[in-house]
C-alpha cells in the first residue's frame, strides 16, 4: 500500500510538472509577453503582478501575526548574507586598471547581480507552483521565503544610495582628478548614468531568461524536495540562524579591536544593515497608498531617506574644514559613519526593487513618472548637500 501511494504521488507530481511545462511552452510561443504575464492572464497560476497594491504585496498588515513575525525574522536573516555579498563583491571588483574605474569600488556589479536574482525569483513559475501545491496559500508573495529572498537578500544586496553617490563623484572625478574641464564632466555624467541603470536592467532581463531555464531543467530534478513542508522547515532554521548571527555580530562589534578586518568592514555594517532592511520592509506597506494606486510610495520614501542620509554622511566622512583638514579625524567616529553609510543606507535603499517595480508597471508613462521622480529627488539631495559644500569649502580627493 505504501509503495502504491508513493507511486501515485510521483505520478501526480510528474503530471503537474508536465502540465505546467506545456503551459509555459504554449504561452511562450503565442505572444511576446513574458511567461509570468501570460500565465496570470489565463489564470493558470495564482501569481499576481499587482504587487504595489497593499493586499497583494509583501505587506505586514495582510498576514496573521505568526506569519508576520516569521517574515520579519526571515527578512533580517537574509539581510546578513545580502550585506556580506554587497560589501565583498564591491571590494572584489575594485582593482587596478578596472574598466569601471571608481576608486572606492563600484556598485554596478552588485546591482546587476541583485536584479538578476530578483528577476529569477519573481519569474520561476514552476518552482513556486510546486511549493504552493500542498499549502493553503495562493500567491508566492505569501511565502516567507519569497519575501526573504526579494526584500531581505536582493533589497539589501543592491543599493541605490551608493549608486547615486558614485554617479555624483564620478561626474566630478573626485578620486582620480583627471578631468580638466566641464565638458568632460558632462560626458562622464551621462556615461556613468547609462551604466548605472542599464546594467541592472540587463541583469533583470537575464534573470527572466534564467528562470525559464531553471524551471525546465533544474526544478524537475528537485521536485521531490520542493514541498511546502520542507520550505517551512528551511524558513524556521534560517530564521534561527539569523538571530544567532545578529547576536554574534553584536558581540564581535563590542569586543574586537577596531583594527581587526572583520569588525572594520563587516560586523557593524551588518547590524546597521539589518535595521535599514527592516525599515524598508515596513515602508513597503505604503506602496499603493498616497499619490496614486499604482505608485510604489514606500520604496520611493526608502530611497529618498537613504540618499539624504548618505549625502550627509559623505560630507562628514570626506568633507574638509576651513583649514583643509578632514571634518572627522577620530578613527572610531569614522568607523561608525562608515557602518551607517555602507550598512544602513546601503540596505535601506534598493536598486533591485526599483528595477522590478519599473518592469511591473508596464505603462511607459507610469514607468517614466516613477523613475524620474526617484532619480530627480535622490540626485538633487546629493547635489545640494555635497555639491554645495564641495564648491564652497571642499572635499578630500
Amino acid at each position: 500500500m505504501a509503495s502504491e501511494q508513493h507511486n501515485n504521488n510521483d505520478t501526480s507530481q510528474n503530471s503537474l510538472l508536465h502540465e505546467l511545462q506545456e503551459s509555459l511552452m504554449e504561452n511562450e510561443t503565442t505572444t511576446n509577453e513574458t511567461t509570468q504575464e501570460k500565465l496570470i492572464q489565463n489564470e493558470l497560476t495564482p501569481f499576481s503582478l499587482q504587487f504595489w497594491k497593499p493586499n497583494n504585496i509583501m505587506s505586514v498588515e495582510d498576514t496573521p501575526f505568526s506569519n508576520r513575525f516569521l517574515v520579519t525574522l526571515l527578512v533580517i536573516a537574509f539581510s546578513i548574507p545580502g550585506n556580506l555579498a554587497r560589501i565583498s563583491l564591491q571590494k572584489l571588483t575594485q582593482y587596478e586598471n578596472a574598466y569601471l574605474n571608481y576608486q572606492p569600488g563600484t556598485v554596478v556589479w552588485v546591482n546587476f547581480a541583485a536584479c538578476f536574482i530578483m528577476s529569477w525569483c519573481n519569474n520561476a513559475v514552476l518552482f513556486w507552483s510546486l511549493i504552493l501545491k500542498d499549502s493553503k496559500k495562493s500567491n508566492m508573495k505569501q511565502l516567507a521565503l519569497h519575501t526573504g529572498i526579494t526584500s531581505g537578500f536582493c533589497g539589501t544586496f543592491s543599493t541605490l544610495s551608493s549608486a547615486m553617490i558614485e554617479l555624483f563623484f564620478s561626474s566630478l572625478d573626485m578620486f582620480n582628478g583627471k578631468l580638466h574641464n566641464n565638458g568632460y564632466r558632462v560626458m562622464q555624467f551621462f556615461s556613468t548614468f547609462i551604466i548605472t541603470f542599464a546594467v541592472p536592467i540587463l541583469g533583470h532581463v537575464l534573470g527572466k531568461h534564467f528562470a525559464v531555464f531553471f524551471d525546465w531543467f533544474i526544478v524537475p530534478k528537485l521536485a521531490k524536495i520542493l514541498t511546502y513542508r520542507n520550505i517551512r522547515v528551511f524558513e524556521l532554521i534560517f530564521s534561527l540562524l539569523g538571530i544567532f548571527a545578529i547576536i554574534a555580530n553584536i558581540v564581535l562589534s563590542c569586543t574586537l579591536d577596531l583594527s581587526y578586518w572583520y569588525k572594520r568592514t563587516y560586523s557593524f555594517s551588518i547590524l546597521m544593515g539589518a535595521l535599514g532592511t527592516v525599515l524598508r520592509f515596513k515602508l513597503s506597506v505604503l506602496n499603493g497608498r498616497f499619490i496614486k494606486e499604482w505608485f510604489p510610495t514606500g520604496t520611493l520614501i526608502a530611497n529618498i531617506v537613504g540618499c539624504l542620509i548618505i549625502a550627509i554622511l559623505q560630507l562628514l566622512i570626506n568633507g574638509l574644514n576651513v583649514n583643509k583638514r578632514l571634518l572627522i579625524t577620530n578613527t572610531t567616529h569614522q568607523f561608525i559613519l562608515f557602518g551607517f553609510s555602507t550598512g544602513f543606507c546601503g540596505s535601506l535603499t534598493t536598486m533591485s526593487s526599483l528595477v522590478n517595480e519599473l518592469y511591473n508597471l508596464q505603462n511607459p508613462l507610469f514607468q517614466h513618472a516613477y523613475f524620474w521622480c526617484t532619480f530627480a529627488i535622490c540626485f538633487s539631495l546629493i547635489l545640494i548637500i555635497d555639491g554645495s559644500y564641495i564648491w564652497t569649502v571642499g572635499f578630500q580627493n
